[in-house]
């Protein structure tokens, strides 16, 4: 379902889809899965884990980026990540599945194991993926890769027939040495989490080489440069859509700096330019998370953490519109209180996620709340502001 991009020499986005994230012993989770689709849509009230969740995706895509110690650490350390129940803290674990057009499932698996004095080491980590009718499999357990996967010329290598050393302390995504890995670090690459932050998409920023979206969007100029003419126009046209009366926008250089102009009509025929700090925050949110969608380099999944801060709610229905939209190539994932978002967006993509026990946990839609939604007799909002959207229990 997913675009080739420049960067996708290998085609590995083409086809792709992320069915379920397993979260194990991390942060407020003991024991959960989370389901994705196209577009899925997390709710429930505050501090029960939303967060954590997105936290989960976040630390997976960039262990690939910086290695696993500085991921660790970009998430406040070990001792941080892990689960406690009665003060006990446990190891915590992630595993993603995933799959490629009509192949068996896929999978990449991280265990961690905590050590004296805070540290931790990689209990195991394995994956196994299944590309274009091959497979390819690979396990790091202490401390030493052992890979299974086709060569040049066909030769076949079983378990313990390949072995390479891993560093203490990282994960073998931190070093594709093989085939099999370097799909896995594409994976967990082309996952994206967005928080906008509109105080800097309207500042001036630096001119970046980056070629991804920041998630703050401290590099929106850059990247609006890079879309070409085509793209540019489709994303004026769907901002104008939440944002009535934008016309165009241009990149503006000032000095060493760049900033973007938004051209709106103001009056019957009338026009004015506004440089992005005279923007709204809505808008500037608006703009970049639909910048996010159309960057040159799209990801493959993109996280966005509740949408409608700022956004007017009249136009939260056509974001979500969009959001549908973009999801045809790029599955969508956000977190969200807004019950004017929940009732546009289908009963079988929202999960529910709430404490139990001290615990985060997170479920489809109980059917027996599914249902009178199904026969138009309530909406999904309306349960969301009456604390009735049940989970499906298991």
């Amino acid at each position: 379902m997913a675009m080739t991009s420049p960067s996708d020499p290998f085609r590995i986005q083409q086809g792709l889809k992320y069915l379920r994230l397993h979260i194990t012993n991390f942060l407020s989770y003991q024991s959960a899965v989370l389901d994705l689709a196209d577009l899925v849509a997390l709710v429930g009230p505050n501090a029960t884990g939303k967060s954590n969740a997105v936290a989960a995706i976040k630390l997976l895509r960039e262990i690939p980026i910086h290695g696993l110690p500085i991921a660790i650490a970009r998430r406040g350390g070990f001792d941080q990540l892990r689960h406690r129940s009665s003060g006990r803290p446990y190891n915590p674990a992630l595993r993603l599945d995933f799959q490629f057009d009509n192949e068996p499932i896929s999978y990449y698996e991280l265990k961690l194991r905590g050590l004296e004095g805070k540290r931790y080491e990689v209990k195991q980590e394995r994956g196994s993926i299944f590309l274009r009718g091959d497979r390819y499999t690979f396990i790091n357990k202490g401390g030493e890769l052992t890979y299974n996967e086709k060569e040049e010329g066909g030769a076949v290598h079983t378990n313990g027939d390949r072995k390479i050393p891993v560093p203490v302390g990282q994960s073998a995504v931190s070093f594709p040495a093989t085939f099999g890995i370097y799909i896995v670090t594409r994976i967990l690459q082309l996952m994206q989490t967005v928080e906008i932050n509109p105080a800097l998409v309207g500042e001036l920023q630096e001119p970046s080489s980056t070629r991804e979206f920041e998630p703050d969007g401290s590099n929106a100029a850059s990247m609006f440069e890079e879309l070409n003419s085509e793209t540019r126009s489709e994303l004026v046209d769907e901002l104008a859509a939440i944002v009535p009366g934008i016309r165009r926008i241009e990149l503006r250089r000032l000095a060493d700096k760049v900033t973007l102009a938004f051209v709106q009509e103001v009056s019957q025929g009338k026009r004015r330019e506004f440089l992005a700090k005279q923007m709204s925050d809505g808008t500037l949110r608006a703009f970049s998370i639909l910048l996010s969608m159309l960057q040159e380099n799209r990801p493959a999944l993109l996280v966005i953490e509740e949408p409608e801060i700022a956004i007017h709610l009249g136009a939260l229905r056509t974001l979500v519109d969009i959001f549908r939209q973009q999801s045809e190539s790029t599955q969508v994932l956000i977190t969200t209180h807004s019950a004017d978002i929940v009732d546009t967006i289908d009963i079988d993509a929202l999960r529910v996620v709430w404490t139990e026990d001290g615990a985060s946990r997170i479920a489809p839609v109980a059917e027996h709340t599914r249902e009178p939604v199904r026969q138009g007799l309530i909406t999904p909002g309306q349960l969301l502001r009456s604390d009735s959207l049940d989970p499906e229990l298991s």
